[in-house]
């Protein structure tokens, strides 16, 4: 069993620094090692702090809402699995155009049981979509992809993709056009809310999310706001706000930054993929 310990902050009272913040994961952490290793299945502890954004918090009944993943990959079975597991919604499901053969691939890479259903009623019946399907770079490949999608008229979007072109070019996101992805697809969705995130680490930290920093951009619009966060924070994130969906270009150059140092061939620092971007000082 796994023990998840959501520290809330008030968004009127909020804490005063980092360092309370540094306090409060010490602690935690001692928590953690002085607790019986019986208490335990498996000692590990997840922590996540975030600050609320709205008094809604307490008015969204969030064991209510469905939530579809379209994307039956490592990254979409990787995000279902922790959703699954955190138990904060109605529902959890990946959205696939052939559920039989997704079942059989995410059962036999060990995610365990994830329901799986057609795409088109999956999409419809839910409240909250995160898109982890390739990337697209082209406005009017963007453009069919959203039409595909359906009605997606009061729906909250998630996009965790990334618009990079051809391997062989460098896998480049979009510099040469004067929107990012992420703007696209609310262009093209604008009966819905589109936001940015899960799109700037790999999937391992997406694995072991342990409070790290992840970054939010989209629709400021309270309520499905803090929806969005409260999806974050259950795969394990801190969610961090930055600002509507026109920062998705800088969270999408996030990305292609860590990709470029994450993989060897490509131009960037080699490094290995155990880092990620975190929030410093006092914001």
């Amino acid at each position: 069993q796994v023990v998840d310990i959501f520290v809330i902050e008030d968004y009127h009272r909020p804490m005063r620094g980092s360092n309370q913040r540094q306090i409060l994961f010490f602690l935690l952490n001692i928590f953690h090692f002085v607790t019986p290793a019986s208490f335990f299945q498996k000692p590990i502890l997840r922590h996540s702090c975030f600050q609320s954004t709205s008094r809604m918090m307490c008015d969204i009944d969030f064991s209510s809402i469905k939530v579809a993943v379209l994307g039956g990959g490592t990254v979409g079975s990787t995000l279902a699995q922790k959703l699954v597991q955190s138990e904060k919604f109605s529902s959890v499901t990946i959205a696939a155009r052939d559920p039989e053969k997704t079942t059989a691939d995410i059962q036999a890479k060990g995610y365990g049981k994830i329901p799986v259903a057609p795409s088109s009623d999956t999409l419809a019946s839910s409240d909250v979509i995160i898109l982890a399907t390739p990337g697209i770079y082209d406005d009017e490949g963007i453009r069919s992809f959203a039409a595909t999608l359906g009605d997606m008229n009061g729906k909250v979007i998630i996009d965790a993709t990334n618009p990079l072109g051809p391997f062989s070019e460098g896998l480049n996101i979009r510099w040469g056009n004067d929107s990012s992805g992420g703007e696209k697809l609310q262009e093209y969705l604008p009966g819905a809310k589109v936001y940015k995130s899960f799109n700037t680490i790999g999937v391992e930290h997406m694995q072991e999310a342990l409070g790290k920093d992840m970054l939010i951009a989209g629709d400021p619009d309270d309520k499905s706001k803090v929806i969005v966060e409260k999806v974050v924070a259950a795969v394990g994130f801190k969610p961090f706000y930055v600002g509507p969906i026109r920062y998705a270009r800088n969270l999408e150059a996030i990305a292609e930054l860590w990709i470029h140092m994450a993989v060897p061939p490509l131009g960037g620092r080699n490094t290995t993929r155990n880092f990620w971007f975190s929030i410093c000082g006092d914001p």
